[in-house]
């Protein structure tokens, strides 16, 4: 008989926990007793059914003698077997102790941090276990920036942008005057609005729409992505995947890999972008005309030997390796994005050329020496897109070609600036 206990690990991934029991070796041991104590019945029986008449019963029969043998010997079964078990009995429950307080310590680091409502708004839902979600709504006159709904994700962090709630236009307008702050001095009135506010006819003071003064104008941007106007002042709100820098209204990327909130599986390699995460599996060419290629590490493939007589396995790279670079929009050019030697090599120099690509739009390769190459973003690109070259490195000597190398570069361009 097996028992098999399952349980939470901190990744929120189901996990096993088999505890073999001897209840195997107790069932085992039942029927041995059925069996001997059946033997031993019958060889009683044989016995009185078999005693001579002629030794008047005096003579015990052999068959007896041996019935009893084996009681004994079911005795001392039963005996040993009783300790095994108490000893096996103690064993199981010290095992489900432990893992009935592994359940309870894991459900309390399954739990996201608790999370505030929104000012002028309310929050649904207070469940901090992972998949539970929260629910956020706006008092009447307001409206919500951020995330509607954020989800406790396994690595015990939530989904989204945090929830704000900013007024209306409606509700701006209606309660962006107020009075002003008045005094008199020999006759004279003196008045005076809080920063944020401008003095107007009527003593009294209109809010100062930041945002609309200075926000859509290119050379006084206050923030790099959206400006929230409130009464009296503003607030820079970032899109999803970026922080925000309060101190200097700027957005910061947030790297989802390092802080575990990807979703990449095995094999999978993550890749942080500007405002966003990716996964990706670099792939080693399938086998084509006798070439056939190993993946020696998780980012290069290395050709196997080449075949006697097969010239298109001696033409293929000797190698293939896997690059990738997150880029933000309008980049300044020009601009080295990656660079390419081989210190090793025996060849006198190196030949670097752009021979596959899709969208091979403002990049070029130039030689920086006679061992290395760049990659050069010669125009500014605007996301998001997904740009991929592939820049061949031919090792050349007085004899000739010694070999080549490819540089699989792929260009994962935001639709962000910043």
């Amino acid at each position: 008989m097996q028992l098999e206990a399952k349980g939470w690990s901190r990744d929120g991934g189901k996990r096993g926990v088999t505890i073999l029991c001897w209840f195997q070796d107790f069932c085992n041991t039942m029927l041995k007793v059925f069996l001997l104590v059946s033997v031993s019945l019958q060889l009683l029986y044989n016995c009185d059914g078999q005693t001579s008449p002629t030794r008047g019963g005096q003579e015990a029969c052999t068959e007896k003698r041996e019935a009893l043998r084996v009681l004994r010997q079911i005795q001392k079964l039963l005996t040993d077997h009783e300790a095994s078990y108490i000893q096996g009995m103690r064993s199981l429950s010290k095992r489900l102790n432990q893992l009935r307080e592994h359940i309870q310590k894991g459900n309390v680091k399954d739990n996201c941090p608790q999370l505030k409502h929104p000012r002028h708004g309310r929050m649904l839902g207070g469940k901090l276990k992972v998949g539970h979600e929260v629910h956020f709504l706006c008092d009447p006159g307001f409206r919500l920036l951020g995330s509607e709904t954020r989800t406790c994700l396994d690595n015990q962090t939530w989904s989204g942008q945090p929830a704000t709630c900013t007024e209306t236009a409606s509700t701006r307008n209606a309660s962006s005057l107020r009075p002003a702050k008045c005094s008199s001095f020999y006759g004279t009135q003196h008045c005076t609005c809080d920063a944020g506010y401008t003095i107007q006819a009527g003593a009294t003071c209109q809010d100062v729409d930041e945002c609309g003064l200075y926000q859509g104008k290119a050379g006084s941007k206050i923030c790099v992505h959206e400006c929230v106007n409130t009464l009296g002042s503003y607030h820079c709100v970032c899109p999803r995947g970026y922080t925000l820098d309060s101190q200097q209204n700027s957005c910061h990327d947030i790297d989802e890999c390092v802080s575990n909130q990807s979703t990449c599986v095995g094999g999978e390699k993550c890749v942080n972008l500007f405002g966003g995460v990716t996964c990706v599996r670099p792939d080693c060419p399938k086998p084509k005309q006798n070439t056939t290629y190993i993946k020696t590490s998780a980012h290069q493939c290395e050709r196997a030997p080449c075949h006697v007589g097969s010239p298109s396995c001696l033409e293929a790279p000797h190698s293939i390796s896997f690059h990738y670079i997150a880029l933000q929009s309008q980049l300044t050019v020009p601009r080295v994005l990656f660079t390419m030697t081989a210190p090793r090599s025996q060849a006198d120099s190196q030949r670097f050329t752009i021979t596959r690509g899709k969208g091979q739009r403002g990049l070029e390769v130039r030689q920086a020496g006679r061992h290395r190459g760049e990659l050069i973003l010669t125009k500014p690109l605007t996301g998001p897109a997904e740009i991929q070259v592939d820049v061949e490195m031919a090792e050349v000597s007085p004899e000739g070609l010694l070999g080549k190398h490819i540089f699989t570069v792929t260009l994962f361009v935001s639709q962000y600036t910043f």
